[in-house]
């Protein structure tokens, strides 16, 4: 069913509804410098998330692979199958949604698409200028996160652990 902007709307379009999208990657586009890997791309981008302390919308052309949903929430990070659309047609449907376009960043090196987005009111940033941003972030002592070092446990804890009645469900 087509939305106000004249493009599909579907599961996905629940989303906009839901929270606010303000960086979009344009999933097939960025694949190339991942030599095609998925699983990297989607990696990278939780890191890049992590260290941007911002939320990702990965949107990626045709279905979804067996067994899973068209809409993925991967923590920080949303991987969208925009079949039976382009990844292009659902990124650009979500920029002229949003309440503030002005607002949504979308990463690609796709020069047709950032013709688009930016008509419709988004910023684009290519992938390196992204990953540059992320990594001076850091640089520039930007938050960290500390780690608390593991606790070692051995089987007799666990054993100790579960053999109590008040931790185990029944």
């Amino acid at each position: 069913m087509p939305t106000e902007s004249g493009l599909p709307s579907g599961p996905s379009h629940l989303l906009a509804i839901i929270g606010a999208v303000s960086e979009l990657l344009d999933g097939n586009n960025l694949l190339g410098r991942f030599r095609g890997e998925r699983g990297a791309l989607v990696a990278e981008a939780a890191e890049l998330a992590r260290r941007k302390r911002k939320r990702l919308t990965i949107v990626f052309d045709g279905p979804p692979e067996p067994g899973r949903g068209k809409v993925q929430a991967l923590g920080d990070v949303t991987v969208v199958c925009a079949a039976p659309w382009s990844a292009d047609e659902e990124i650009l449907r979500r920029v002229r949604e949003a309440r503030d376009p002005r607002g949504v960043t979308v990463v690609t090196d796709d020069r047709a698409l950032s013709s688009l987005v930016t008509a419709a009111g988004a910023r684009v940033v290519g992938l390196e200028a992204y990953r540059g941003d992320a990594r001076r972030r850091l640089d520039d002592g930007g938050p960290r996160e500390t780690v608390k070092p593991a606790v070692p446990v051995g089987v007799k804890d666990w054993e100790r652990w579960f053999s109590d009645p008040k931790n185990r469900i029944t």
